[in-house]
């Protein structure tokens, strides 16, 4: 039963994130921490409407479709141009943000 619950906790939530879909795992809009399977980033400029997120330490963290970036101490943001930022919503878009670990990557962010 213990192996299980790891690999529950591993698998992002037991239910797990599609790659590309929007969900409370990762992308959906929020008002708070309670509306989402970890965090609820914003709403602000910068996650507008809110985001569901996951907090990270390494894009191992996150899942394929995102990067671990250094936004909020470290969140999964989704990889763009692969998935369309508008998809979001108004005030998304595609832009360059600092990766966890170093360098520079493109993801969804408020503008």
């Amino acid at each position: 039963m213990r192996q299980l619950a790891m690999l529950c906790v591993l698998a992002v939530g037991c239910g797990g994130h599609d790659l590309g879909d929007v969900d409370d795992t990762i992308g959906n809009s929020c008002s708070d921490d309670r509306d989402c399977d970890d965090v609820c980033l914003g709403p602000s400029g910068d996650f507008p409407g809110g985001f569901c997120s996951l907090r990270c330490i390494d894009d191992g963290d996150c899942p394929g479709d995102t990067y671990c970036v250094t936004s909020e101490g470290g969140t999964c943001l989704f990889i763009c141009p692969d998935f369309r930022c508008s998809d979001l919503g108004p005030g998304w878009q595609c832009e360059e943000r600092d990766h966890v670990g170093g360098g520079k990557v493109f993801v969804c962010h408020g503008d």
